[in-house]
């Protein structure tokens, strides 16, 4: 029984998150956050939780009408709320 409750707990956080990354991005930053790899993603992370000015975050390309510093804030905010 306990084996059942378990794995339909994975299943439902499974489909939690697919479900999440199919929904619309809501700004350009999380629109490029997605389309980014996991290894991607990984790594944005990593130099976001450093903040190592010698290890800047390389801002993925994603197309926007945001000028480059809006985009970057954007990013940014989707950065602390993932990471």
């Amino acid at each position: 029984m306990a084996a059942v409750a378990l794995l339909s707990s994975a299943a439902l956080l499974t489909a939690c998150a697919q479900e999440e990354e199919l929904r619309p991005p809501r700004s350009v930053g999380e629109g490029a956050w997605y389309s980014s790899s996991k290894e991607e993603r990984r790594g944005y992370c990593e130099a976001y939780r450093a903040r190592d000015p010698q290890r800047p975050i390389h801002l993925p390309t994603y197309a926007s009408a945001e000028s480059e510093d809006e985009f970057a804030d954007d990013f940014y905010e989707v950065l602390r709320e993932k990471c």
